[in-house]
């Protein structure tokens, strides 16, 4: 009952949260209130730089439907900070040298707060110090942060390197390209986030050129050399707009520049809906029709953000009932695709039971040709493990020509067998699991009382238990896949026997049975009756 109720609680804060923006978009604008930032910290060789106002977005009416109370809460347990407090925060990214980018984050607050009271500072792996007469936790790696507080309502975040520059920059203030944009903020703008490519641009050029990109792709490495800087502004608490600007040193640039983004758009718009047509497969009417759906807003969508050229600056601007729309259409995609992805994996979860059906079938066939259960593996004179059952039931999958292929007196990894691997049959993997070529995800149970526990097959009169009681054959984790002709199954432990098992798909797993049937096994089922299921002779009371 509790887990259900929370499932409740957990949907109307995703449907409030993602209907909020919206809402708030089709709000009246109210007037803008200045809200200085404070640039001091800002270092002026900076590659990029992000300014957020939690705080005036936070209380702002037209926000009053978001679950304000549950972020407070929520910043106050993981962090110590009550994120109504505060009133700026501020990113800067150095640009990368030898190694990582160096981050140092400005967090300004509305009152004053104790460094002690912050929760990450606890972490035992920070040296508490002093820095100028104050607290300072600082880490003892380049890359991880420390924290430090400047006076009783400013928190920087930074490594040490980093962190003293900005308290160095604080005294002996110097301007530069990310400082000079970031005054030139929008007192009206919420989020505000600048690039300064041109004295970077080395910089930013050998990032992009290391880049894996594919040949469809290749406009994307010219980008670097046709923008000298770029914004983005945002506004959710006065007027409402989404705006971003790319600005080139010459009109000549920002055309080509505009060009190159309307083509890397048309080539994502086309790559997108080939992925959601290869995904949405099928005779579903519902799912057609998601299709169709799709289809017509990412059309719409990707037509809201083609660039507009202004000479030697291209922008593209979300603005009142066109950011209401797009927000709208967010939140309408928000709320299907987890239907659709339900559906899709209630079809995936049909297609691996049938998977499995196929697999129990193909073990009677052979039982009622050899007079018993395939063995686990096939072994060779010392006793040394051959090929997987995989590998031997395949002349009962339609699978003769693939079997024939095999060296049977060879162990699955000789030279020769390796190459058959890649050639695994489809039914061999859940179609819900990511996994590698050749990797199966329907292995044998064996452990100590299992069907498979010895080498030899075991036919179906020595399964006391019952065939419609005793499990051949189980679904497990990604983790815990196996290369299909390697004779390497799960091994079950008395103490633990659903390790490796329970998540092959939401809320459990399937299980063949002796009997050929099928069935789901909940992630929640008592491991005593999980066992009581594995065991073939036990002779306990199965529930299924």
């Amino acid at each position: 009952m509790n887990h259900r109720r929370h499932q409740r609680i957990a949907w109307f804060l995703v449907i409030v949260t993602a209907v909020s923006p919206s809402l708030a978009l089709a709000q009246p604008p109210t007037e803008p209130r200045e809200d200085k930032i404070d640039l001091s910290y800002v270092t002026p060789d900076g590659l990029l730089a992000a300014v957020l106002r939690p705080r005036r977005a936070l209380t702002s009416p037209a926000m009053e439907t978001l679950p304000v109370e549950v972020f407070s809460a929520a910043g106050r347990q993981e962090f110590g900070i009550d994120p109504l407090d505060i009133e700026q925060v501020i990113l800067v990214l150095q640009p990368p040298a030898a190694g990582p980018p160096e981050v140092g984050v400005v967090v300004r607050l509305a009152r004053p707060f104790a460094l002690e009271n912050l929760k990450p500072a606890g972490d035992p792996h920070l040296r508490k110090t002093e820095l100028e007469g104050r607290p300072y936790y600082q880490s003892p790696h380049p890359a991880t942060p420390g924290f430090y507080m400047p006076d009783d309502r400013t928190l920087l975040v930074a490594g040490d390197a980093s962190l003293r520059k900005m308290l160095d920059n604080r005294r002996h203030s110097t301007d530069g390209a990310l400082r000079t944009l970031l005054s030139q903020t929008d007192p009206r703008s919420d989020i505000r986030v600048v690039v300064a490519v041109a004295p970077n641009r080395e910089a930013v050029a050998t990032q992009v050129n290391t880049m894996p990109v594919p040949p469809q792709w290749a406009g994307f490495a010219k980008l670097p050399e046709l923008i000298d800087w770029a914004e983005l502004d945002a506004a959710f608490s006065g007027e409402n707009y989404v705006r971003f600007q790319l600005v080139s040193a010459t009109e000549n640039d920002a055309a080509d520049l505009q060009a190159r983004i309307v083509q890397l758009l048309n080539i994502g718009r086309t790559m997108f809906l080939a992925q959601m047509a290869s995904e949405m497969t099928g005779d579903d009417p519902v799912q057609q029709a998601m299709a169709r759906y799709m289809e017509r807003m990412t059309t719409r969508t990707f037509d809201m953000f083609r660039p507009q050229r202004d000479g030697n600056r291209v922008r593209i601007a979300l603005q009142g009932d066109v950011g209401a729309q797009w927000a709208t259409t967010g939140v309408a995609v928000a709320l299907l695709l987890p239907a659709l992805e339900t559906a899709r994996e209630a079809a995936r979860r049909a297609q691996s039971v049938n998977n499995m059906k196929q697999l129990a079938l193909a073990m009677q066939v052979y039982h009622d040709a050899h007079g018993t259960l395939p063995p686990r593996a096939s072994y060779d004179e010392d006793g040394q493990p051959l090929l997987s059952w995989r590998v031997h039931v395949l002349p009962y999958l339609d699978q003769q020509a693939l079997y024939l292929q095999f060296h049977l007196d060879e162990p699955w990894d000789s030279e020769h067998n390796r190459t058959l691997i890649e050639r695994m049959p489809a039914l061999y993997a859940n179609p819900s699991a990511n996994l590698a070529p050749g990797m199966a995800s329907y292995l044998l149970p064996v452990g100590e009382g299992t069907v498979f526990e010895g080498r030899e097959g075991v036919p179906f009169r020595k399964i006391f238990d019952g065939t419609s009681n005793t499990i051949v054959l189980v679904e497990v984790n990604e983790a815990a896949a196996g290369v299909w002709t390697k004779p390497e199954e799960l091994n079950i432990r008395a103490e633990a026997p659903l390790t490796g098992l329970g998540a092959a798909h939401p809320g459990g797993f399937a299980a063949a049975f002796a009997d050929g049937s099928v069935s789901s096994i909940s992630s929640d089922i008592d491991p005593r009756a999980f066992l009581a299921m594995l065991t073939m002779a036990g002779r306990e009371p199965v529930e299924r």
